[in-house]
């Protein structure tokens, strides 16, 4: 379906990772190494992004045909679903082994989970494309929908702003889950009744150019899906499918089958990867200061699904279940199980994905699988038109807005108070300045010590002249603010609880603005941004509407 509107994103600012304030909340030192291949990244991953010959090896490795019983359930799912011919060709192409995969991964939650959702999706497409430029091996576009999850507390909240970038919050009722209970299948009457987020969501919406398209997107989403799971596959498919988006739900009883195999060679050698695991986690903790996965994640590396929740089983326990028994990884066994099931090549990382995955090569080595190569996502700030706004009438730049937003809206004041006034105070404070010295100097004929009391005196008298030029800075400020009142609102958009936008927002806060369009838009950025990683170069975009 083509969108109501489409506001193209443009890239405003470009800002490089470096470790010195204010860059040093975008760098990450093993993304970094990832990005100049260097000897850490060499060492903990098989195949490496910026080198082209190791992955077009790799994707000449992996293609092979789908598994026949998952090929035909994912059919399934994406034509009820309501997936685009552009995404069924894909799946089709996949099943028939023509293609190799580039893939992302995510948590279904309210409004598609946080931006940055958006932002990896976007860039699996992107991979898809370069991947396929570089290599001559026909690549599509996969997202893993992190369905079998169990943690409530992280996917239940949406936030995100109305019209005049107030900010706003909604969440999934406590009552929607149970303990230990899959996130991906609570239902979708959480999400669609009257006080459910998608309500909240339309309602702060009202008046956005992309409403319309928000509000159609999620009514065709409720009426195909039965429960979050599926509607974060159904949103996906209709943001990306028509790029090509596949969509995988591991809640599929074929998709646990093909994934058997894999469960069992880990069983067969489980103490040995968890030892390797550890080790190579202690070798990163001392090349870098940290390590992503502490060895109590890494006792075991399985879930059993029984009742509709997740247990985790001991290595003993999990051995002795019986063969019908439901599996599931946990974050040390996902990523190994992700690319035996498909013919993976590259993977949209974030920093955390890619530490925990730089602790894992042993593991998909002891299993007999071949890694994607892991892929610094697109990562990127949305600047509203207010920002662009204060740009022009400050000179400040996008980063500065982004970053120091009421400095920038203070210094801005300073320069905006009228001349005449700020000279006239300033020579107010020459002249009583002047008269205390020709005071001090005379007070002398009656005690030496009276200067030191006209010098404390000035002191006091010049906290009061700072005092008043502070407050006809502020009048001046609050003037601004009644002129511009999105201003004054912009720092909780730009850096919403002193966090990155794209770890707060919603996925669906830039297609409110934007419209469906912006999806797309976003692809060709992502696919941009992958060529440009392959020459080492990752910069943090700043995007405006």
């Amino acid at each position: 379906m083509a969108p109501l509107v489409s506001r193209e994103p443009r890239i405003l600012d470009r800002v490089t990772p470096r470790p010195e304030p204010p860059f040093d909340r975008l760098h990450d030192p093993l993304v970094e190494d990832v990005l100049r291949l260097g000897k850490l990244s060499r060492e903990r991953f098989a195949t490496l992004w910026g080198n082209t010959a190791a992955l077009k090896t790799l994707a000449e490795t992996k293609r092979k045909r789908l598994d026949p019983g998952l090929a035909e359930a994912m059919l399934e799912q994406h034509r009820r679903l309501g997936a685009p011919d552009a995404s069924i060709a894909s799946l089709e192409r996949l099943a028939r082994g023509e293609v190799v995969c580039s893939v992302a991964g995510q948590q279904p939650a309210p409004l598609g989970g946080p931006l940055y959702s958006l932002h990896k999706t976007a860039c699996a497409v992107g991979l898809a494309e370069v991947v396929t430029e570089r290599t001559g091996v026909p690549c599509v576009p996969l997202f893993w929908m992190h369905g079998e999850d169990s943690d409530f507390a992280e996917i239940r909240g949406a936030t995100f702003a109305d019209l005049g970038l107030q900010i706003r919050e909604t969440s999934l009722a406590p009552g929607s889950h149970a303990e230990g209970g899959l996130v991906g299948s609570i239902g979708i009457e959480a999400l669609s009744g009257p006080h459910g987020p998608h309500a909240a969501a339309l309602a702060a919406w009202e008046g956005l150019p992309g409403h319309a398209d928000v509000a159609g997107l999620l009514g065709r989403i409720e009426s195909r899906a039965r429960d979050l799971g599926e509607a974060c596959v159904a949103l996906m498919l209709e943001l990306f499918g028509a790029r090509g988006l596949i969509v995988v739900d591991p809640r599929l009883p074929a998709f646990r089958a093909a994934a058997r195999p894999v469960f069992d060679r880990y069983l067969e050698q489980a103490e040995a990867l968890s030892a390797a695991a550890r080790d190579a986690g202690a070798r990163l903790e001392s090349a870098l200061g940290h390590r992503a996965l502490n060895d109590a994640s890494l006792e075991s590396f399985v879930f059993e699904v029984a009742g509709g929740s997740r247990h985790k089983r001991g290595i003993a326990e999990a051995r002795a279940l019986e063969a019908a028994a439901v599996l599931s990884p946990s974050v040390a066994l996902r990523p190994a199980v992700q690319d035996a099931v498909f013919p993976t090549v590259a993977m949209a990382c974030g920093s955390a994905e890619i530490a925990y995955l730089a602790q894992l090569r042993e593991v998909f080595e002891g299993l007999g699988v071949p890694a994607a190569a892991p892929v610094p996502r697109l990562t990127a700030t949305w600047l509203p038109p207010a920002a662009t706004e204060m740009m022009e009438a400050t000179g400040a730049s996008a980063w500065d807005v982004v970053t120091a937003t009421d400095r920038v809206l203070k210094e801005h004041a300073e320069r905006t108070v009228p001349a005449e006034l700020r000279d006239e105070l300033e020579s107010a404070r020459g002249d009583v300045f002047a008269a205390l010295e020709r005071f001090a100097q005379s007070s002398t004929r009656v005690d030496t010590s009276l200067p030191q009391v006209v010098d404390s005196a000035r002191g006091k008298i010049d906290f009061q002249f700072a005092r008043l030029l502070e407050t006809l800075t502020g009048k001046v400020r609050h003037r601004l603010e009644r002129q511009h009142p999105e201003w004054a609102r912009l720092r909780y958009y730009v850096l919403p609880g002193d966090k990155l936008q794209e770890r707060r927002l919603a996925s669906l806060e830039p297609v409110a603005r934007g419209g469906l369009g912006v999806a797309g838009e976003l692809c060709t950025i992502a696919a941009d941004e992958a060529r440009r990683l392959v020459g080492g170069a990752h910069d943090h975009l700043l995007l405006t509407l």
